[in-house]
């Protein structure tokens, strides 16, 4: 009888990489539309009543824009869990995602949020629903392929893979910027969003620096810094510039070429639409915006004023406050980060020009206590509350002592301002897509809501001006961003600086009469001063990228953010004076292109609301076409999520022509705090052995193989990391049907005989815990370069495994078990370091450990160490045994880094070369004589290429190679036969989504 070991492999990851909470807490609720079904729960009712009115207000507008409506009603979720703004599409699944917390984003202008985020995301979902290529059902197919080790051992039906591939054939193809381009046109004369001051900040700073991104970096995300952003900004600018020139008739056009079969090319599709060639239409483009700011930033250029520059290391370097005892300050950074969000709050010293990290994942400016030995600001919790929600509040830090204490909890607060008289301090907080303003009782820890905004507007950049008692903030009601003023004593609540048509922000003064506030009036953000003793006023910075963040020193120095050359820098203003107008921005009436907007959409849906019930999309069917030990299988995969992803399957099935069957079915449902899961596999293999007895008579023997597997549990999150807990039950059949031909009195006669028996019952109960604590990097998937993740696992085994078959009295064939019985435990662990002055060099250090505690069972239950998941120059099954080790050292360093090589519909971003060496064993099995095998490591050395980016523009791939040397040999025997191991090098290849 031959083993056989089943490996199962599952292609198309359907997993979030980091914890997922359900959120039971939350209670939902639904109303209908006429076009939209909403959903929200009790925390975002008015944005949901508000986002309802909105996205009836839009829908024929984008409807007949695209000459296409859903089939049926598109669902909007409204959710606020957690401090996070976006908004996301599910075309495929026809619903809209909002989180309810305004986005206030450096890279953008202010906008009202839900009018702008709810257009921009129907926009998505009407004209990708048109580009589809096969429909609402079928998101698209995958080709695979599986090739296997030549296995040397007799008692293995087939090796482990060693290579592997999945790739898919999309059913849409949109590239990133004419997606996102499109959704900021949303439709003719649409201004929910607009081209607005920071849009035009960035396309004109990389326009006149020669920066612009190419037509193929336009077509792909994954980019650090202001990189997406500039995706999303120049994908804008773009089908902006495709509606002027050739009728925004064209971008619809275009989304019904890219819905053919055989369109994969959005270079094809506009040769085809617009009658000229990708590279032609991009170069038009880009002369066309070259003359234009260039002939713009002539005037600035006669006068410009910048002030120095003294932090521009790093994309983000924003939000600076100065100390106020002493000559220094504090700002938020995301040097030595790759995305522009991940900043870290620094002190500076300008005496001794040191420089210290306080901490990371700061939020929001922060704020000096009087004595200036007291820094406040706001972080998330590094790890989810019960409820998995993380919210931002308020901590302080010591710089004598270095000690953080946190002074909220849960309280989503940020921008704390200090108020010295009472103390007090003063902060903002999110409620139902509102903000308004929050008093801190530092004695007695009391907080007091100070403000009611019944229309939930956006507020930002939060100040206090101790000689007026006032705290000052910026607003944004509909477009544009105006400054107000609450009178701590009185109570009052005005309107300080409230301009129509530009935008007025960053509101700083002092207690001699300065004040100083961003504008972009000009249609460049620079700097204002306002002096109150003398009633003089004018611009203090001429700058061709944009002026934000000021603030004032006792002695008069003037620190702001300087947006110039891709990135925010920290500059300083020693001497301040004013410059003419004439020569500030674009033109000092430049703002009255933005007369005409339409009004903000305040109304509330008064529908009735009901308990939400569960509800499905349409089932998503994904064909399949594999390659499989030398046979074809086709198939499928299915899937389909409930509408609040409380409820989801998964599935597939495919067969070969051998009968062969690989299937599976996965099923997670969300309603608690744990998720429960249930899955199931099912997969048979058939095969022959034909031999001679006695070398007289033919003996062939049929022989099919059949797995069955049942597993359910829970997945549990645990302060951002995830227990599973799971039992398993599992089988595995043989069935045999023998022929023997012998030469009998008439002729060939043919002897058939059969037997079918189960020659392993396990039945086990498993606990997995995992932490992933690897620093986010733009190349963190091919080339991790921080941080450490853990995985632990333990198994209480109960198996049956055949020993033989014998009669029972009736004359029937029974199997006979021997117990093999166990605790299995598994321990894998990874750490990367970056080494210092060399760019993304990264050491990996990965070790495995494993024990079983029955050291008497069966080969069949060992760990086997080689092969894909282990000692790379040793086939799979070459190293068991009971107990296992394994050290991995990686050394990685880029070959390229966030370049764009194009190859067909392949887009090369990132790609790194390592070299590798592996040490380890199994051992710890009793051998026939009784001795206890020791510990003899193996070790082996190789090198890895790997290089990833994306397939039709939005499709991740990741291609390795790798080649492994065994630096040892070593035999073993099995069935009395003797293999040696560690003569050959071996190779594996990989395409797949990820690494």
């Amino acid at each position: 009888m031959k083993k056989i070991f089943f490996m199962i492999l599952s292609f198309l990851s359907i997993c979030n990489a980091e914890v997922e909470y359900n959120h039971p807490e939350l209670n939902w609720h639904s109303f209908e539309t006429d076009h939209f079904k909403i959903h929200f729960h009790d925390e975002t009712e008015k944005t949901a009543r508000e986002a309802a009115t909105v996205a009836e207000s839009i829908y024929p507008k984008i409807t007949d824009f695209y000459n296409f409506k859903p089939k049926e009603k598109t669902h909007l979720i409204l959710i606020d869990p957690d401090d996070y703004s976006n908004g996301a599409a599910y075309y495929y699944d026809n619903k809209m995602l909002i989180w309810a917390s305004p986005l206030d984003f450096e890279l953008r202008g202010s906008h009202r949020w839900l009018q702008n985020v709810i257009t921009h995301e129907f926009a998505h979902i009407v004209s990708i629903q048109k580009s589809m290529k096969a429909g609402m059902n079928i998101p698209g197919a995958y080709f695979q392929f599986m090739n296997y080790e030549n296995e040397k051992r007799p008692d293995v039906l087939y090796g482990y893979p060693n290579a592997m591939i999945s790739y898919p054939i999309p059913g849409t193809v949109v590239p990133p910027w004419l997606a996102e381009g499109i959704a900021q046109y949303m439709y003719d004369d649409a201004d929910w969003d607009n081209w607005d001051s920071h849009r035009d900040m960035i396309l004109r700073d990389r326009t006149i620096n020669n920066n612009l991104l190419s037509f193929t970096e336009m077509n792909t995300f994954g980019k650090k810094g202001i990189g997406n952003e500039s995706t999303y900004n120049a994908g804008f600018a773009l089908a902006t510039y495709i509606a002027n020139e050739y009728g925004s008739k064209s971008i619809s056009n275009l989304m019904d070429e890219l819905s053919k079969p055989f369109q994969f090319s959005i270079d094809d599709a506009i040769k085809n639409i617009l009658g000229v060639n990708s590279e032609e239409l991009f170069m038009d483009f880009s002369k066309s915006i070259n003359v234009r700011y260039k002939r713009l930033v002539e005037p600035i250029n006669l006068m410009p004023k910048k002030g120095k520059i003294l932090h521009n290391r790093g994309t983000t370097n924003i939000h600076p406050k100065w100390n106020p005892k002493k000559n220094s300050y504090v700002y938020l950074s995301n040097k030595k980060n790759d995305y522009f969000g991940q900043t870290d709050l620094f002190h500076f010293d300008i005496d001794s020009k040191k420089e210290v990290k306080i901490k990371s994942s700061v939020f929001s400016p922060p704020a000096w206590h009087s004595n200036g030995e007291v820094i406040y600001y706001s972080k998330k919790s590094k790890f989810p509350n019960k409820n998995g929600s993380r919210y931002y509040d308020i901590h302080e830090y010591n710089i004598i002592t270095k000690k953080e204490k946190q002074l909220t909890k849960d309280k989503r607060a940020f921008n704390p301002v200090y108020i010295k008289k009472d103390s007090l301090l003063a902060y903002i907080a999110t409620y139902d897509g509102g903000q308004d303003l929050y008093l801190l009782d530092l004695k007695s820890n009391n907080i007091t809501k100070i403000t009611n905004f019944s229309n939930r507007p956006m507020i930002s950049y939060l100040c206090y001006n101790s000689k007026r008692r006032s705290l000052l903030f910026d607003i944004t009601e509909h477009h544009f961003r105006n400054i107000y003023e609450y009178n701590i004593d009185d109570k009052l609540l005005i309107k300080k600086l409230d301009q129509e048509f530009f935008d007025e922000r960053n509101f700083a003064s002092n207690e001699e009469g300065i004040e100083i506030y961003s504008k972009d009036q000009s249609g460049i953000y620079n700097l204002y001063l306002n002096n109150l003793n003398d009633g003089t006023e004018g611009y203090i910075t001429n700058v061709t990228g944009g002026a934000f963040m000021p603030e004032i020193s006792k002695d008069g120095r003037v620190l702001y953010s300087i947006y110039d050359k891709g990135r925010y820098n920290i500059s300083i203003l020693d001497t301040l004076f004013y410059i003419d107008e004439n020569f500030v921005g674009y033109d000092k009436d430049y703002y009255l292109n933005n007369s005409g907007l339409k009004d903000p959409i305040l109304e509330l849906n008064d529908s009735e609301a009901t308990t939400y019930k569960d509800q499905f999309p349409n089932m998503f069917l994904m064909p399949k076409v594999m390659s499989d030990y030398g046979t074809v299988k086709p198939g499928f995969y299915f899937y389909s999520s409930e509408i609040l992803n409380r409820l989801s399957l998964f599935g597939g099935a495919s067969v070969n022509q051998l009968r062969d069957l690989d299937l599976f079915f996965i099923f997670d449902f969300k309603r608690f705090y744990p998720t429960l899961f249930f899955e199931t596999y099912y997969l048979t293999r058939n095969t022959t052995d034909k031999s001679k007895y006695k070398d007289i008579y033919n003996v062939s023997d049929n022989i099919k193989f059949r797995l069955v597997q049942f597993r359910n549990g829970l997945k549990l999150p645990l302060f951002g990391t995830q227990l599973e807990i799971s039992h398993t039950i599992q089988w595995y059949r043989a069935f045999i049907k023998e022929e023997v031909q012998t030469n009998g009195v008439n002729g060939l006669q043919t002897l058939e005989a059969g037997a079918a028996y189960d020659y392993f019952r396990g039945n086990s109960i498993n606990f997995n815990w995992g932490i992933d604590l690897v620093k986010r990097t733009l190349d963190k998937k091919i080339n991790p370069s921080s941080g450490y993740s853990m995985n632990t696992q333990i198994d209480f085994e109960k198996n049956d495994f055949i020993e033989g078959l014998n009669f029972s009295d009736s004359g029937t064939l029974t199997e006979i078990y021997k117990k093999n019985n166990l605790v299995r435990l598994q321990i894998n662990g990874t750490y990367h370091y970056e080494l210092p002055k060399l760019n993304r060099w990264v050491l990996s250090v990965n070790s495995k450990l494993g024990v079983i505690s029955n050291n008497s069972v069966d080969s069949f239950f060992h760990f086997y160490l080689g092969g894909m998941p282990g000692l790379k120059g040793y086939t799979f099954y070459s190293i068991k045994g009971t107990k296992s080790a394994l050290v991995d050292l990686t050394l990685r360093f880029p070959l390229f880094n966030e370049k764009h090589f194009k190859a067909k519909w392949l887009i090369f971003q990132n790609s790194t070369l390592g070299t590798i060496f592996q040490a380890g064993d199994a051992w710890g099995q009793i051998e026939d004589d009784g001795f206890k095998k020791n510990i003899d490591i193996k070790k082996s050395i190789g090198f890895q290429w790997r290089i990833n980016g994306f397939s039709f523009y939005n499709y991740p791939t990741a291609i390795e190679f790798e080649h492994h040397i065994p630096l040892d040999t070593f035999e073993d025997e099995i069935n009395e036969q003797k293999i040696l191991y560690g003569k050959n090098g071996r190779s594996y290849f990989k395409i797949l989504f990820d690494f």
